[in-house]
C-alpha cells in the first residue's frame, strides 16, 4: 500500500493512500520485494514514471513526474467536524528538532481558530528521547513523561519542559501497530495523565532503548542499554528487547480506510464545549 504525502510527485498525479501498486511501467511487481519496485520507480529528476495501481479492485495508471522530495517530519491541517474545527498534526519521526517542528504546527492550527487537536502518531517507530519529552511538553505543562532504567545506574526520571502551547485543549492521540518507541513515550505519557484520549490498535511494544555504536567498516550496532518506563510505571515491552502489549487504546479503530481517523474526530470533537449563551 502507498503512503501518499501531501504536495508529493504521487499526489499531484492523483494517487491516494492505499492505493497498491501493481506495475511500473509494463513491469509486474507480483512476487517481487518492496525494494526493487522502489528501484523501479526511482530515476532522475524531471523523468516520468507509469504506475499502475489497485484501488478499490480497479486499475488505475498515472503519469508520475520524478522529482527530488523532502518530507517534512510533521504536518497539519485544520479539519471540520459538525462545525467543530480540529487541528490535525501528523509527526513521523523523532529526529533532531522533529519537536520544534511539530510545536510551529501546532502554534499554525491554534492561530487558525482550531478547537480540539488530533496527533497521529501512526507508524511512527520513534527515535530521540529528548525529543519524546519536547513533544510531549506542547501538550503536557507538568508532571513525569517517563523515567528510564540502566544498569548500575540510578533510575532518570524526565518531566516536562514547563512550556506547553496547548495543554487544556481537547485531544486525541491515534496509534496503529507501528506506533514505537518515542512514539509511544510520548502517548503513554499523554494517556497516564488523563491530558489525551487514544484511539486505534495496540501500539507494538517497545520498552527498551539503545545507543548506536559506529564501526569501522562503515557499520553500526543498536546496542539496547536500559528500559523505559511510563508515569503510572508501565514497561511497554516484553521484558527485555522482546516486544510487548504495548499501549492499549481508550477507543479500538482498525486503521484501514482511515476508520480511525473518524473516529478520532468524532471522540475529540464530542469534548469541545459548546460557546456560552
Amino acid at each position: 500500500m502507498t503512503n501518499v504525502s501531501e504536495g508529493s510527485p504521487a499526489a499531484k498525479a492523483g494517487l491516494i493512500p492505499g492505493d497498491l501498486i501493481t506495475k511500473v511501467g509494463p513491469v509486474s511487481l507480483a512476487d517481487q520485494t518492496d525494494d526493487h519496485g522502489l528501484n523501479l520507480i526511482r530515476g532522475e529528476e524531471g523523468t516520468r514514471v507509469t504506475l499502475t495501481v489497485l484501488r478499490d479492485a480497479v486499475e488505475h495508471t498515472f503519469s508520475v513526474v520524478r522529482a527530488k522530495i523532502v518530507t517534512p517530519v510533521a504536518v497539519s491541517r485544520v479539519l471540520s467536524y459538525h462545525d467543530v474545527r480540529i487541528g490535525y498534526l501528523r509527526l513521523t519521526g523523532f529526529s533532531e528538532a522533529s519537536g520544534e517542528e511539530l510545536r510551529k504546527e501546532t502554534q499554525t492550527v491554534l492561530r487558525r481558530r482550531s478547537q480540539a487537536l488530533i496527533l497521529d502518531l501512526r507508524g511512527n517507530g520513534g527515535g530521540l528521547i529528548s525529543e519524546a519529552i519536547n513533544v510531549t511538553s506542547i501538550f503536557l505543562q507538568h508532571g513525569t513523561i517517563m523515567s528510564a532504567v540502566e544498569r548500575n545506574q540510578p533510575r532518570r526520571v524526565y518531566d516536562a519542559n514547563g512550556d506547553a502551547i496547548a495543554a487544556h485543549i481537547p485531544l486525541v492521540v491515534l496509534v496503529d501497530h507501528g506506533t514505537a518507541s518515542s512514539a509511544e513515550i510520548v502517548t503513554a505519557a499523554l494517556q497516564d495523565h488523563n491530558r489525551a484520549e487514544v484511539v486505534g490498535t495496540h501500539t507494538y511494544g517497545k520498552g527498551v532503548f539503545q545507543i548506536t555504536e559506529r564501526l569501522v567498516n562503515g557499520g553500526a550496532l543498536d546496542l539496547s542499554i536500559g528500559q523505559f518506563f511510563t508515569p503510572d510505571g508501565r514497561n511497554l515491552g516484553g521484558g527485555g528487547a522482546r516486544q510487548g502489549a504495548g499501549i492499549t487504546p481508550n477507543i479500538y479503530a482498525l486503521t484501514e480506510d482511515d476508520d480511525a481517523l473518524a473516529v478520532a474526530e468524532r471522540t475529540v470533537a464530542a469534548e469541545v464545549k459548546p460557546p456560552s449563551p
